[in-house]
């Protein structure tokens, strides 16, 4: 089983948020390539706030309003089921909140990495934990600072038995 954590970059390109962009044919190409290949796909609760954010500070009204609703429709499609992702990270523990809050000073000032990225790290580590018979996984991401969070789980699954 192959796992990738959907970061807001992924979202921006498939949505074709205006300025944020750049890569959605490499994207929309990749995606395609995920579903066709039965990964699973994580949509984290961060990438969802982060995402509607973008949107809503759209320049333009007519296409903030035409990316509102296709988001929407993401949206609906996910709760009810229907998306190629399931929703992950929905609960921020204390364990958690006392993570982020360790890391986010050095990541802020080294990275220029927000809270945000950080939690869909934090669920990815704990996605990786807590779920077995994981094959390679990823944040799958456009951002450099986050490219690095991929692994093949396969061969350490192994070596622990």
């Amino acid at each position: 089983m192959n796992v990738r954590f959907i970061d807001t970059s992924i979202i921006m390109n498939l949505l074709e948020i205006p300025e944020k962009c750049q890569d959605r044919e490499i994207v929309k190409n990749e995606f395609n390539k995920a579903i066709e290949t039965g990964d699973t796909l994580i949509l984290p609760v961060s990438t969802i706030i982060e995402s509607g954010n973008h949107i809503a500070h759209i320049g333009n009204g007519s296409i903030r309003r035409e990316k509102a609703l296709k988001f929407k429709e993401f949206l609906e499609n996910t709760a009810n089921n229907k998306a190629p992702w399931q929703l992950y990270g929905t609960e921020l523990k204390n364990d958690d909140l006392l993570y982020i809050a360790k890391e986010f000073p050095d990541k802020a000032l080294t990275l220029n990495m927000g809270i945000g990225d950080l939690s869909i790290i934090r669920f990815y580590e704990k996605y990786k934990e807590n779920v077995p018979a994981i094959g390679k996984i990823m944040i799958w991401s456009t951002d450099i600072h986050l490219q690095p969070y991929s692994e093949d789980m396969t061969m350490k699954r192994r070596r622990n038995k």
